[in-house]
């Protein structure tokens, strides 16, 4: 194998009038053309910068509307058959309609309509209201009207939490203050959560009723026709309230009329019930060291920016609280704002240290000048990038910032070619001028070609589905917005810049040779090092790089086998789970919520009694958990040594950041107590926290329910994790009354649960019989915790049915469930309002006469009024009772919901788990129900079959650009052929790093096709343009070696921006980690091989080209030679001068075996 010498590529001769054309010329010659677009690009980011948005997610359009139905005292089944089954059909089949959920609890059916993407909302709203207005008039009389709203992006700021020995009212004014204070200076949403509102209780004499032949019902009448016939307006939209007459007050509600008697005397409420005024001991209670206690929930809305509110909260609650009284204790928890100011603050450190590698690649591979111009091109195009993103309504998150921190490498790549390519020509005798604007003209197609690519490859990923979907799309627009900024400032601004520094160097250089000019010492060093790095580099190029490039093309075949092989090899681990796939990876939050549940015939005070218990045991639990820590990392680090030989590298490395934790984690056991890892505790009454529940209380009886919510410091300082908490769960001391504990942990990207499996069809009773089963297969799953289902039992019900009797005496099933729930769970009269804000008014019979013959002898009355004893006219059937009923799409349902421990499997391990022990086959067949893996296992199928569609796009996108630029649909297959080897990439990085694939993974490497196949883009049309003047073999090692350094340093500068993320050990930065390994390694991987494999592709599809050229001519031959003799010469002419041409064409183009290879 014999090796030409190198011959450095001579530029085409340029006559001077052909440079001074076009618009990269007059930006190049001008004086102050390029610098006035750079200050304005500069001062578009200024502005940005101090007016974009900052949050923790980007804003995501929620195609989705709400329909609340209020049907007070009713239970769960009797508002599913007179509300959910008359409005769902309606609503079902509207245009657009995706999805309808509908749940009928006590008191309410609630539905949730979810709407095809793109759905004209306001259209939506009005053909949902249509609807709904045409049932309305079938749903109960003593229902609410239906409240109908759209549902909108809120995201949690902080919370306040305002406790104190005091009365509710007194809490509830102080709420109200602050509440009010914090409007006026421009939060935009303040809500009060935890307050009971007091009521007027008419609590009327059984016995007194009869004996006047009155009900609760003509109570409430008379309580109601006291009230103004004018309404005061409605309360937050949803509820009508009216003024009394008199006053809103006991006494009022005392004195009003119920009937007058023959001889004139008045009937009045007071005279049948006794009336006080009081707050209900019912409900959601929050409690804050066994004192009553307020929240104010702050939330962002879409315009506002979550770090500027919170500095507002701080500065207000430094005012308010020296004034508030001294027994009051303020706590301000759940603060986002510093969540996201963290982060923010960890990307900008990480993408600090990206831009002094990116720097540092610059200065090392070219000279002073050229590598300050390329590098003033990163904050120029970052500021004109912000500038976009202010412009298109985006924000500072999470996913914008990694954007600008992967883009560090890119936006320089584009100005690294025409850069470098400047300084070759100005070298090979170009003036300065000349060199700036030849060098970005001749660049300009393999420049516009790979930035396409990219943006093709970014751009598509917008279109991914789902609410992930939505999440992740600012990515690929921040993307798209560098990728713009950086041609401009390449094309427009560059070529100015190294117009003026050749120039500089040009008369430096004078100087120097004349003698007039003396360099200082460290332009004296810096030009040693300059000398002997490029001298050593010249070495590498063309001593070492060029020849290992002719053995690669000489070996070919065996080189396309072995990356064959390795690209298969990478296929069958990812197909025997290595790495391990998990489809979301949850970075944990500082919450942990412990709810628990109380058997049936325990008391709201068991519950309260059972909640102190837990909170004063949770500084146990986090001894416990501090210490099982240490132990779990101690058996890390003791097997650290094992795995495969390619990761020792980053093995060392944990090894020395486990060792680190250790040791600050067993000092923080020996300084810190406990309790300083909290920064808050509180418990609640009539409710629960975390997935898999309303948060509420209403979906079962609020006085058996309940919650500790403990927020921890951040993960970083105590070190340990939440899940450590769970193992010590048990251990809480346990009220004799008590049910069950169950804890739940929030995670960064939301709340839903890890497992989540839908049973489908059948009644509610199969349901929750096939539920409870499923629970107890998942419990019985290696990893799976704490596996429940959504829908309690409720008290057990009479259910009430006219009998025939009844019926022909004028009774409904409307009429006497209006008239049972007035005598048993009582009435609601009116809501009334005054200035501390809205009362009601209830009317309910004594507890105590409501024994078991009560009902025995309770009176209905006829439609014309006359009494008939309950018995008589109504049948009773008792039934065990659901407090909760759902349906999705007209088919009932149950969804039962489980934690996993990701270390031992993902969903998908799971399901083929349930089925691999037979336990779906046994629901399906044994209580005729489906089973559907729903929550992330939904999203995960939706999200992977939009993931296949996009990659499928993308690589045709870029193949068909790369068929414009190259004028062929071959020489694309050789710059793409290097997109598997990406692919390979992410796969080792994962594993070298001990990273699971995720999601995110799986978006980095849709962004890294169009990244890697740049450097091909521009070898290839190196070794293209050089092999129009040179012999082909000879064109493939001399375009390779010409393109070393800025392939190297294209690549390497991409890498070196997001290198640090991949080192990053905390906990808020491991969301992120994925993407980058996709990208680094990839990218890493790819550049190795492309600087071979593109040649030897080269060479491979000129083996093929040459062998379907002489194939050509061999078979022009022999037609030609079975012609007959009596063909037409117009024909014999035709058939010689194709093969004369073809036989031309090949001579053109020497083959590869003619030049010994």
């Amino acid at each position: 194998m014999a090796l030409t010498a190198y011959r450095p590529e001579r530029p085409e001769v340029i006559r001077d009038a052909d440079v001074d054309k076009g618009f990269i010329a007059v930006f190049a010659r001008h004086g102050t053309a390029a610098n006035i677009l750079m200050m304005l690009m500069i001062a578009a980011g200024v502005w940005a910068f101090f007016n974009l948005r900052t949050q923790f997610f980007p804003d995501f359009v929620r195609e989705r509307i709400t329909v609340n139905v209020t049907w007070q005292d009713a239970p769960a089944a009797s508002v599913d058959e007179a509300i959910v089954q008359v409005l769902e059909p309606e609503v079902r089949f509207l245009e657009n309609v995706d999805s309808v959920f509908a749940s009928a609890n006590e008191n309410a059916a609630i539905f949730s309509l979810e709407f095809k993407s793109g759905t004209d909302m306001e259209q939506a709203l009005a053909d949902v209201t249509s609807a709904v207005d045409s049932v309305e008039s079938r749903f109960p009389e003593d229902a609410a009207d239906a409240r109908i709203r759209v549902s909108a992006f809120r995201d949690p700021v902080s919370s306040i939490l305002i406790a104190g020995p005091l009365s509710q009212s007194g809490l509830k004014s102080i709420a109200e203050r602050m509440r009010d204070d914090l409007l006026d200076r421009g939060l935009l949403e303040v809500q009060i959560q935890g307050a009971r509102d007091p009521q007027i209780e008419v609590e009327v004499n059984e016995a007194a009723l009869r004996r006047l032949g009155l009900t609760p019902g003509d109570v409430s009448a008379a309580i109601a026709r006291r009230a103004s016939d004018l309404p005061a307006g409605t309360l937050g939209g949803e509820r009508a309230v009216r003024t009394l007459g008199t006053d809103a007050s006991a006494d009022s509600v005392r004195q009003s009329q119920i009937r007058a008697k023959p001889d004139g005397t008045v009937i009045r409420v007071g005279d049948v019930a006794q009336v006080i005024e009081t707050v209900p001991d019912t409900g959601r209670a929050i409690y804050y060291q066994g004192e009553p206690a307020i929240s104010l929930q702050i939330r962002r809305g879409t315009k506002g920016d979550a770090i500027r509110q919170q500095a507002v909260i701080r500065d207000y609650l430094t005012e308010i609280e020296p004034t508030l009284p001294a027994n009051i204790t303020i706590k301000n928890y759940d603060v986002r704002a510093d969540l996201i100011l963290s982060r923010v603050l960890l990307l900008r450190d990480n993408a600090f240290y990206g831009v002094l590698i990116v720097l540092a690649f610059l200065f090392l591979f070219l000279n002073m000048r050229t590598a300050f111009w390329i590098a003033v091109g990163i904050p120029v195009s970052i500021a004109a990038t912000l500038g976009v993103m202010w412009a298109l309504g985006l924000s500072i998150n999470m996913f914008t910032l990694f954007a600008l921190i992967l883009s560090l490498g890119i936006i320089v790549d584009d100005a690294i070619v025409v850069g470098e390519y400047a300084d070759f020509l100005h070298q090979q005798g170009y003036k300065p001028a000349k060199a700036a604007i030849v060098a970005a003209r001749r660049m300009i197609g393999p420049v516009f070609a790979a930035a396409v690519t990219t943006i093709f490859a970014f751009g598509v990923l917008y279109f991914l589905p789902g609410r992930l979907g939505s999440i992740a799309s600012d990515i690929p627009v921040t993307v798209v917005a560098v990728l713009i900024a950086s041609l401009i400032e390449c094309f427009l601004v560059l070529p100015g810049h190294m117009y003026h520094a050749l120039k500089q160097r040009e008369r430096a250089e004078r100087r120097l040779r004349s003698g007039n000019g003396y360099p200082t010492p460290i332009n004296a060093g810096i030009a040693v090092f300059r000398r002997r790095f490029d001298a050593g580099f010249e070495h590498v190029r063309l001593r070492l790089f060029r020849p290992m490039v002719g053995f690669f093309v000489w070996a070919r075949y065996p080189l396309l086998l072995a990356v064959l092989v390795i690209f298969v090899y990478a296929i069958a681990m990812v197909m025997t789970g290595s790495p391990r796939w998990s489809f979301f990876i949850r970075p944990e939050n500082n919450t942990v919520n412990i709810n628990l549940t109380m058997v049936d015939g325990a008391t709201r005070a068991d519950t309260r009694e059972q909640l102190l218990m837990a909170e004063a045991h949770i500084p146990e639990l986090i001894k416990d958990a501090r210490n099982s820590q240490v132990s779990s990392m101690q058996r890390e680090l003791d097997g650290i040594d094992q795995g495969a030989w390619y990761a020792w590298p980053k093995r060392q490395y944990d090894r020395r950041m486990l060792a680190a934790k250790i040791e600050r984690l067993e000092e923080r056991i020996e300084t810190v107590p406990p309790e300083d890892d909290v920064v808050v505790i509180f418990s609640q009454v009539g409710a629960r926290g975390g997935f898999g529940f309303g948060g509420t209380g209403s979906v079962a009886d609020p006085d058996l329910i309940g919650n500790v919510r403990v927020e921890l410091v951040e993960q970083d300082t105590r070190i340990y994790g939440t899940r450590s908490l769970f193992f010590g769960l048990q251990s809480i001391p346990k009220h004799p009354m008590l049910e069950g504990l169950a804890s739940r942990r929030s995670f960064g990207g939301g709340d839903a649960s890890s497992i989540s499996v839908a049973l489908v069809g059948g009644e509610t009773a199969e349901l929750k019989a096939a539920a409870l089963q499923l629970s107890a297969f998942l419990n019985g799953i290696e990893g799976v915790s704490e596996a429940e289902d959504d829908t309690p039992y409720g008290t057990t019900q009479l259910v009430a049915q006219v009998s025939d009797r009844g019926a022909a005496l004028g009774f409904d099933a409307a009429s006497v469930g209006q008239q049972l729930r007035a005598w048993i769970s009582g009435d609601t009269a009116v809501n009334l309002i005054r200035d501390d804000g809205e009362i009601s008014v209830t009317v309910k019979v004594d507890e105590a006469v409501q024994t078991a013959n009560f009902l025995a002898g309770l009176d209905l009355y006829t439609p014309i009024g006359k009494p008939v004893k309950l018995n008589q006219v109504v049948d009773f059937t008792e039934v065990a009772g659901f407090s909760l009923i759902q349906s999705r799409d007209g088919a009932r349902r149950i969804t039962v919901q489980a934690e996993l421990n990701e270390d031992t499997g993902n969903v998908g391990d799971v399901e083929a788990r349930l089925r691999e022990i037979g336990a779906i086959g046994a629901l399906e067949g044994d209580f005729g129900v489906q089973v559907a893996f729903e929550g992330e296992a939904e999203e995960e199928r939706e999200f992977l079959i939009g993931f296949r569609n996009v990659l499928m796009v993308a690589i045709g996108l870029i193949f068909l650009t790369l068929a414009f630029v190259f004028q062929s649909f071959f020489r694309p297959l050789i710059v793409m052929a290097i997109i598997p080897l990406g692919f390979v990439g992410m796969i080792f990085g994962h594993l070298i790093h001990g990273q699971v694939l995720s999601f995110l993974s799986l978006i980095g490497f849709v962004g890294l096709t169009g990244i890697i196949v740049n450097d091909s883009i521009v070898l290839i049309s190196t070794i293209e343009r050089r092999a129009k003047t040179q012999p082909v073999r000879t064109a493939i090692l001399d375009g390779a070696a010409d393109r070393l350094r800025p392939v190297l340093l294209t690549s390497l500068t991409t890498i070196g921006g997001l290198m640090p993320l991949l080192f990053e050990t905390s906990v808020q930065a491991q969301f992120l980690i994925p993407p980058s390994l996709t990208i680094v390694y990839g990218l890493g991987l790819g550049t190795i091989v492309v600087l071979v494999l593109a040649p030897a592709l080269f060479a491979v599809q000129h083996d093929v080209a040459s062998s379907l050229r002489s194939a050509s001519i061999v078979m022009s031959r022999r037609l030609s030679k079975r012609r007959p003799r009596f063909a037409s010469t117009s024909s014999s002419i035709t058939a010689t001068a194709t093969a004369t041409a073809t036989a031309n064409a090949a001579a053109a183009v020497p083959s590869l075996a003619d030049e010994s290879v």
